[in-house]
């Protein structure tokens, strides 16, 4: 009974996400495959498997198109504000929209780079994303560097804390941003590849910190 438990797990364990990614694939397509229900009751002979499916993807083609000329980059840049001012949908869309920027274009724009900051205290290190860097001055006249560093929740990554960390205590990951949000999302369960190695080097593990070999 001990074997068949064991094996029967196991099988569980490999089937249930075939199935469940499977179920979900099957649930979106059709969802998306009946968008164009209203033309094809009214033009019966263009009904096909896939029409709808095809038809969301020549509509996100022609929004890349038309997004990509004069005109368009105003009409969006106008609704993009609009929508931005909008009370509780504003921080949704600001939120998959730095997403979208991260996973999906070439210049990273949002996320300059991955780095491990101790929070929430001493000794204990977490992985954020540096949005943008800035100079501080003390009223004796010594300048330092900071760094502003969006810290995601797991598996959550589009809520987070804001953080502004002295630049020479955040210890630069040698990791792609998608790789760093694969560890975040995962609890650290999926590691990212680190060319140099996986040792990071931490110098008195406490206080000021290094950038990793």
């Amino acid at each position: 009974m001990s074997w068949l438990r064991r094996r029967f797990l196991t099988g569980l364990l490999i089937l249930l996400p075939i199935l469940v990614t499977g179920w979900l694939f099957f649930q979106f397509f059709n969802s998306v495959d009946n968008i164009l229900n209203p033309i094809v009751e009214k033009y019966p002979f263009i009904d096909f498997p896939g029409l709808g499916f095809l038809g969301v993807l020549v509509i996100i083609f022609l929004t890349g198109v038309f997004g990509g000329n004069l005109i368009g980059r105003r009409v969006i840049g106008w609704l993009d504000t609009v929508v931005s001012r909008i009370p509780l949908i504003s921080r949704m869309y600001i939120a998959v929209k730095q997403l979208s920027e991260v996973f999906l274009r070439r210049e990273r724009t949002v996320f300059k780079k991955a780095v491990m900051i101790q929070y929430p205290l001493a000794g204990t290190f977490a992985v954020g994303f540096v949005t943008a860097d800035s100079k501080f001055q003390a009223e004796d006249g010594e300048k330092r560097d900071f760094l502003s560093v969006f810290l995601p929740t797991t598996p959550n990554p589009t809520s987070g804390f804001f953080l502004i960390v002295p630049a020479e205590e955040a210890i630069e990951l040698d990791c792609s941003i998608e790789e760093a949000l694969k560890m975040v999302i995962s609890g650290g369960a999926v590691k990212p590849y680190f060319p140099g190695g996986e040792t990071i080097i931490l110098p008195g593990w406490v206080g000021k910190t290094k950038k990793n070999k």
